[in-house]
């Protein structure tokens, strides 16, 4: 990728100052004490990661339950050198790991309802940084293509990019000032000021642009800014 698509890029160390998480495709804070991430269940290799990701806790939870299991049996004085025996320990096992199962999925769906908007905003991000990918495509095309792309296009393709990464910015600055006191009014309201701002930018770039190839690059653009700006209302009301 370009150096300045490069840069317009919202790095990993970026979004954890921003948002006070470490931020994944699928988990969001780690897998332990963190949350998942919805949309990474709409996504097939995402979701079969996660699906992976949760046998393996329950195997693990398995191996931590066992000498659980194994003391219970031994406190009510049963053995477990009957096959009844082995088949009770397993069965406490497996139910033991289960509920703690049951328990850590249940915590991540409630935090993660409590994360919705910062939720939104982080899918909106892999948007943003998919159609960068995009534009560094096009860019490999033009050393091949004999009707090149013009030139022309790119100072307006790079403005609307900056103002949709200053949007984003804004958007997560600004949820984790909800988040974390509401009564940090006077600085909340610039923050939407700015996306607003942004938004009302990025509305006047699409008007007039008429690039076919970038047409498509400044919309998705354009669809972002109004994302990340009704998020923000949700957020703010």
């Amino acid at each position: 990728m370009p150096p300045n698509l490069e840069n317009l890029k919202i790095t990993a160390r970026e979004l954890e100052r921003l948002t006070g998480w470490d931020v994944g495709p699928i988990f969001l804070g780690g897998v332990l004490g963190g949350v998942y991430r919805p949309s990474a269940l709409r996504h097939p290799r995402q979701l079969a990661t996660f699906c992976l990701t949760e046998v393996i806790v329950f195997l693990l939870l398995v191996a931590f339950t066992l000498p659980v299991s194994l003391a219970i049996l031994a406190h009510s004085g049963t053995g477990i050198s009957q096959l009844s025996s082995v088949i009770q320990f397993l069965g406490v096992s497996l139910g033991l790991a289960l509920l703690v199962m049951l328990g850590w999925n249940a915590y991540m769906w409630l935090a993660g309802k409590r994360l919705r908007g910062l939720m939104e905003l982080l899918d909106e991000i892999d948007h943003y940084h998919e159609v960068l990918a995009a534009i560094a495509i096009l860019d490999q095309l033009e050393s091949v293509r004999q009707d090149q792309i013009r030139l022309s296009d790119r100072p307006e393709v790079l403005e609307a990019l900056h103002l949709t990464r200053d949007s984003l910015i804004a958007g997560l600055t600004t949820e984790r000032i909800l988040r974390q006191n509401r009564g940090l009014l006077a600085r909340r309201h610039a923050l939407l000021d700015s996306i607003e701002t942004n938004l009302t930018a990025l509305k006047s770039l699409e008007v007039k642009h008429q690039a076919q190839e970038y047409a498509q690059i400044l919309n998705q653009a354009l669809e972002i800014g109004m994302t990340v700006h009704q998020e923000m209302q949700k957020l703010s009301q």
